[in-house]
C-alpha cells in the first residue's frame, strides 16, 4: 500500500490535522474510512467502503499523530461511535471478492489508536476469506460488542473509532460494511 501519510496532509504542533487540496482530490482517502449516516432516530449507522488490496497488514489508522511517516491513530476530524454507545449489528457485504488474504477483523481504538476491542465488531472467524469470496455474500459480526445475550457490553466510555485489520495480503476483494449502534445520551465528546 502506497504511504497517505505526505500525500496532501499533516498534524501540527497543536494536534490538528491540516489537509490540503491534493488530499481531498485523492479517491483513496476515502476508502477504507467510517463516514456517518444519520438515520434521525435512536439508532445510527456507519458506513464504510472497504478495498482490501488497499488496508495495511496492521490495523487501518488513518493519521500519522506524530508526523513519523507511520499512520498510528485518528484525527478529531474522523468519524467516531460515541463513548456509551451500544452496537446493534455490524454488516459486510462483499462487492468485489476476495482473493490473497486470510482473514480480517474489525474493532474499536481510541483515537490515540490503542485498541479498546480490536476483534469487538468482527472476528477472524466470520471475516475468514471464504465468507468474502463471492460478490454479493453477507457477514454478519459477531464480536463481543454485538453480542446478542443480555448485558452485552456499550463501546466503553470514551469515544472510538473502528479499525480494520486484515491477516494476509490481499490481491483482490471489496466490500459495504455498515455499522449500526444506538447512542443512549448526547455527545460527551471524551477522547483519549
Amino acid at each position: 500500500m502506497a504511504n497517505k501519510t505526505t500525500n496532501g496532509q499533516w498534524v501540527n504542533a497543536d494536534g490538528l490535522v491540516v489537509k490540503f487540496p491534493q488530499y481531498y482530490a485523492d479517491p483513496y482517502n476515502r476508502l477504507n474510512q467510517q463516514r456517518n449516516v444519520n438515520t434521525l432516530g435512536a439508532l445510527w449507522q456507519y458506513e464504510i467502503d472497504v478495498d482490501l488490496t488497499q488496508l495495511p497488514t496492521a490495523t487501518n489508522f488513518t493519521t500519522d499523530i506524530g508526523n513519523t511517516g507511520t499512520l498510528n491513530g485518528w484525527s478529531l476530524g474522523d468519524a467516531y461511535i460515541p463513548a456509551n454507545a451500544s452496537v446493534t449489528r455490524v454488516i459486510w457485504v462483499t462487492t468485489v471478492g476476495a482473493v490473497g488474504g486470510t482473514s480480517l477483523t474489525i474493532g474499536t481504538y481510541l483515537q490515540a489508536g490503542t485498541a479498546v476491542s480490536a476483534t469487538g465488531l468482527m472476528t477472524a472467524t466470520e471475516g475468514v476469506i471464504a465468507n468474502m469470496a463471492t460478490a454479493g455474500q453477507r457477514i454478519y459480526g459477531a464480536g463481543a460488542l454485538v453480542s446478542t445475550t443480555a448485558g452485552t457490553a456499550g463501546v466503553g466510555t470514551k469515544n472510538v473509532y473502528v479499525g480494520i485489520a486484515t491477516t494476509g495480503t490481499f490481491t483482490a476483494g471489496q466490500g459495504k460494511l455498515i455499522i449500526e449502534y444506538i447512542d443512549p445520551g448526547a455527545d460527551t465528546n471524551t477522547f483519549a
